[in-house]
């Protein structure tokens, strides 16, 4: 079972000895201790014995603010900080947390006069996460909370969607995109070298289990929940990715806690030509297939005119521009050809520019301010608008429904490449995200009136029993397919208990009706809207 471990994880007195030299080989391998993202330097080196690592603990003490005592007499160690006392006695195999005895697989060892201890014992002791990249030799240590959360799909290398299972959010579903790390793609675009092997790993590492997620500073402006991941044995699994060649360090402020640490796994991944890193592919093969899918695309889309490079940054204008095209082709040939501004003074167009602006899809301002480059978070807004998503219910987020841009910075400013992916996913998504609001919109009427109808039933019960399936329909955000399928088995069940009903209630036999007919119809919209929400996801 996995521990979630405190920090004041690695323990170890060094005596006031001068620090040990190492020879070449040794320093080849050396173990590196990493303690929420920052490499840990000891005065002397880590240790591997019978398979267990152990280290010299003053130097973390006094970064934890840990109190130590050393006695010579017995060569006993006691450690504390906070409510956590440790005891422990050089060569035994036995220590004491609280006062309650534990057994330990290594003995702490004294060596060269310097007093080194079990790390992983330690670690769990105290309450910290502790991974080990054993190709690495290097040790992950971090004491930032965790949140449990169930893995339901993985959507590629680097992206999954899962729910949380326990605390005040248990059952929220999110998306999830590991922090600092980017896997070749799959999805968005053409199928870039080492990607579909990165999302096999991935599927195989995570789908169906229970991991362990901490976060950095932000979450993303489309509503992703940034994350670092640890598996239940305590293994950090965006440094796992790059550490095997399955991903790149992708460093973005303000989340860059592990930074160093991922820096150092992708330099010693190329040395030794791991998974995307092999020397076969060069970097060229990889980024021209990409370069002209943008350009097809982009052109096919309406982003990209003339001569164009996929880094370029896109103004709020294009980015406008492109969304109308995509969502009416029909008005490709005018957009293209002039500015808002002229468009505004041309007769044809008006009609299309009042429909655009009663509908939210561009504002009267951004006409007037439109040649500024667009950041991820007024294209969120944007697309947010088109999608008539701003109307539903508060924390619905683009990433609800497949939709959100590479960039974990709000103000980051979207390129021609951000802009193509966006208004492809949207161009997907539109229709069946309209379908997908449609009816939910019929199914809230059916529940209106059913609510109103179970007013009118002398069997109280059963009133009750139909109201609160009206207000279970009613207070759930509906952005989730498995809600949308428990909405449904519930909608099952009442109309079954409703059909019982009217074989013998010969009192309430009209209402009773009126009320089946009503979550009937309400049931066939979910089913519809389930569909559409489903097709949305699957297009993204």
């Amino acid at each position: 079972m996995f521990k979630k471990l405190m920090i004041s994880s690695i323990v170890a007195i060094s005596s006031l000895s001068a620090p040990l030299q190492m020879s070449a080989a040794a320093m080849e391998n050396e173990i590196s201790v990493y303690l929420d993202g920052e490499k840990l330097q000891f005065d002397v080196y880590p240790r591997m014995i019978n398979g267990s690592t152990l280290v010299p603990m003053r130097t973390i003490f006094e970064k934890l603010g840990a109190s130590i005592a050393w006695d010579n007499s017995n060569l006993s160690i006691k450690a504390k900080k906070g409510d956590q006392s440790i005891y422990l006695v050089i060569g035994k195999k036995e220590a004491t947390i609280n006062g309650v005895s534990l057994k330990l697989s290594q003995a702490p060892v004294m060596i060269d006069n310097v007093t080194y201890v079990p790390l992983r014992f330690i670690s769990e002791s105290m309450g910290t996460t502790v991974g080990w990249l054993s190709k690495n030799k290097t040790v992950t240590i971090s004491s930032i909370p965790l949140e449990k959360v169930k893995v339901t799909r993985v959507k590629d290398g680097d992206t999954f969607i899962g729910r949380y299972t326990d605390g005040t959010i248990a059952g929220k579903q999110a998306v999830f995109r590991l922090i600092g790390v980017d896997t070749p793609e799959t999805l968005n675009g053409p199928v870039q070298f080492y990607g579909p092997e990165a999302s096999k790993y991935t599927k195989e590492q995570l789908t169906g289990k229970t991991v362990y997620i901490s976060r950095d500073q932000t979450d993303d402006p489309y509503g992703r929940v940034l994350a670092y991941v640890y598996l239940e044995d305590g293994i950090f699994f965006n440094a796992a990715l790059v550490s095997n060649g399955f991903a790149r360090s992708m460093a973005i402020e303000p989340n860059t806690r592990w930074e160093e640490l991922f820096g150092q796994l992708e330099s010693r991944a190329k040395e030794e030509n791991k998974g995307m890193w092999v020397q076969k592919d060069s970097p060229k093969s990889i980024i021209d297939p990409f370069k002209n899918y943008v350009e097809n695309k982009g052109k096919e889309l309406g982003i990209v005119q003339g001569e164009f490079h996929p880094e370029q940054l896109i103004t709020k204008e294009q980015l406008l521009k492109s969304l109308l095209i995509v969502l009416f082709p029909e008005t490709k040939a005018v957009l293209l050809a002039k500015s808002f501004y002229d468009l505004s003074q041309d007769e044809q167009f008006k009609e299309i520019l009042k429909y655009a602006i009663n509908a939210g899809l561009v504002l009267k301002d951004e006409i007037v301010h439109s040649n500024e480059p667009v950041t991820s978070a007024e294209a969120a807004s944007i697309l947010k608008r088109a999608l008539s998503l701003d109307s539903m219910e508060q924390g619905t987020t683009l990433s609800d429904f497949g939709i959100y841009s590479l960039h974990t910075n709000a103000n980051e400013k979207l390129t021609y490449t951000d802009a193509m992916l966006l208004m492809e996913k949207t161009n997907n998504a539109y229709l069946p995200i309209k379908d997908y609001i449609y009816h939910l919109k019929e199914a809230a009427k059916e529940t209106e009136l059913i609510d109103q109808l179970s007013l009118t039933l002398s069997d109280r019960a059963m009133a009750e029993k139909i109201s609160s399936f009206a207000n279970q329909m009613s207070l759930s955000s509906l952005t989730d397919a498995d809600e949308l399928t428990i909405l449904k088995s519930g909608a099952a069940d009442i109309l079954k208990a409703v059909t019982k009903d009217i074989k013998t209630n010969w009192k309430d036999i009209l209402n009773l009706t009126q009320i089946k007919k009503a979550i009937g119809n309400a049931n066939d919209s979910l089913d519809k809207a389930d569909r559409a929400l489903r097709e949305a996801l699957d297009v993204n």
